[in-house]
C-alpha cells in the first residue's frame, strides 16, 4: 500500500506498519556541502535548499519545494521533506544588528539575539561568542519585554482559516519546534554564565525556566489547538562528546518540571511524537526526558558514543529515534557506508525510527559517496 510522506511518517513512529521507513535527511545540508557539490557535478539549477524543512518564505506550504518550481536538494535525491510551522520564538523587536569592530581577518558585531560575537571573514568557522545579554535579574527582567507571547508578529502574515486547512490535508509532516530551556538560557547568559547560574542564582534559573514553559505555551497555543500537528520538538544542545552539560540531578531540578508543563500541554491536543535535538552524548538525561514528556532524542551522533541499535536494546519501544547515521561513514567511502547501514538498518526495521545522519551532511563528504549512501539507503527501506 503506498503512502503519503506524512501518513509513512505518523505509522513508523508508531511501529504501525508503514509501506517503508522515511527516506529523508532530517536535519539538512550545510551550505558549504552543497557548494563542494556544484563544483563535482552536482547542476547548478538546484536550489540552495540546505534543509529537509520546506522554504516558503511565508508558511512553508510547498513541504520543502522551491515555490519558483526550480527543484530543492531534497527532491533532486528523492528525499521526503516536512513542514515546520513558521512560529517566532525570538526578542521582538530584534536587536538592532550592529558592527563594532571590523578588520581584514574578523567582524565584531552585535546580533539579533543581543549577544556579541566575533566571526571570521574566511572558511567556515563557527563565530566566538564573547558576550551575552543577560548577567544578572535585572537583566532578565529588561530582555522579558521583548518576548511578549501576544506580539501578533510572532504569527506569518497568511496565518488563518485557509492556512489551518492546508495543513489540515497536508501530504508532508508538519511540526513545530522551539528553543528549550537550556538552549534559551544559552542565548541569553551563554554556555558558561548559565552553568555557574545553576550554582550561584538558582532562583534567576527556575524564574527564567518558569517564564520561558509559560511564554512557549502562549505562542505556539493557537496553533496547536487548532492545526494538525504530527511532532513537536524542543532544541537543546546540551552534550559534548562525553556527556551532558548539567547532571541528571541538575535536570530533575531545574528543567523537569518546567519539560512536564510544556509536554503535558502537547501531548492534551494530540501531539505525541515529542523530539528533543541536542548533539553529543545524552544517554545519562534519556531516563529524565522520558519521565518529562520527551520521547525521541536525535540526532544520536555515533562520535559521541549515541548508538541508534544499542538505544533501542536499553530503552526498547518507548524510546523513538531519529538520526544516528554515521556521517563520518559517509565521508570515508562505499565499504564504510555499507557497514554502517548493516549494522543499524536491520535491527531497527521494525519502526520508530527514521535513519538520517546525525547531524547536517557535511563538507567532507563528497558527492559521489552522498549518492552512494542515497542509493544503498533507499536499496535497504524500499527492498
Amino acid at each position: 500500500m503506498s503512502m503519503n510522506s506524512r501518513e509513512r511518517f505518523q505509522r513508523t513512529m508508531h511501529y504501525q506498519g508503514p509501506d517503508h521507513p522515511p527516506i529523508c535527511e532530517f536535519l539538512g545540508f550545510w551550505e558549504e556541502t552543497i557548494n563542494r557539490w556544484y563544483l563535482e557535478g552536482l547542476p547548478t539549477s538546484i536550489v540552495m535548499s540546505t534543509s529537509g524543512i520546506s522554504v516558503y518564505k511565508g508558511s512553508g506550504l510547498s513541504g520543502g519545494r522551491s515555490v519558483s518550481g526550480i527543484p530543492s536538494i531534497c527532491e533532486y535525491f528523492g528525499l521526503e521533506t516536512r513542514a515546520r510551522l513558521p512560529l517566532d520564538f525570538g526578542p521582538i523587536p530584534r536587536f538592532v544588528n550592529r558592527t563594532l569592530e571590523d578588520t581584514e581577518r574578523y567582524r565584531i558585531e552585535i546580533d539579533e539575539s543581543g549577544a556579541t560575537r566575533k566571526a571570521m571573514k574566511r572558511g567556515t568557522t563557527i563565530p566566538a561568542f564573547m558576550e551575552f545579554p543577560v548577567k544578572t535579574r535585572a537583566d532578565f527582567e529588561k530582555i522579558e519585554e521583548r518576548f511578549d507571547p501576544s506580539d501578533l508578529r510572532r504569527y506569518p502574515l497568511d496565518w488563518g482559516k485557509e492556512l489551518i486547512e492546508y495543513y489540515e490535508v497536508a501530504e508532508f509532516p508538519v511540526g513545530i519546534v522551539f528553543p528549550g530551556f537550556f538552549g534559551q538560557g544559552r542565548t541569553w547568559m551563554g554556555l558558561r554564565n548559565l552553568v555557574l547560574c545553576f550554582f550561584r542564582n538558582p532562583d534567576l534559573i527556575h524564574d527564567m525556566f518558569e517564564f520561558w514553559a509559560d511564554f512557549v505555551i502562549e505562542v505556539m497555543k493557537d496553533a496547536v489547538e487548532n492545526v494538525k500537528i504530527d511532532y513537536a520538538g524542543f532544541w537543546e544542545d546540551m552534550a559534548y562528546r562525553d556527556g551532558p552539560l548539567i547532571s541528571p540531578k541538575q535536570f530533575g531540578e531545574f528543567m523537569l518540571p518546567y519539560y512536564k508543563k510544556v509536554t503535558s500541554f502537547l501531548r492534551k491536543n494530540g501531539v505525541d511524537v515529542i523530539t528533543v535535538d541536542s548533539d553529543g552524548d545524552i544517554d545519562l538525561l534519556i531516563p529524565l526526558f522520558l519521565e518529562a514528556g520527551v520521547n525521541c532524542p536525535y540526532p544520536s551522533e555515533v562520535q559521541a558514543n549515541m548508538d541508534v541499535v544499542e538505544l533501542r536494546k536499553k530503552y526498547g519501544r518507548q524510546l523513538l529515534l531519529i538520526g544516528g547515521i554515521d556521517k563520518r561513514a559517509v565521508a570515508k567511502g562505499p565499504e564504510a557506508i555499507e557497514k554502517e547501514l548493516e549494522h543499524k538498518l536491520p535491527p531497527l526495521m521494525e519502526g520508530g525510527f527514521i535513519p538520517s545522519l546525525d547531524h547536517l551532511v557535511p563538507p567532507d563528504i563528497p558527492l559521489k559517496n552522498y549518492q552512494y549512501y542515497i542509493g544503498l539507503l533507499k536499496k535497504y527501506l524500499l527492498g
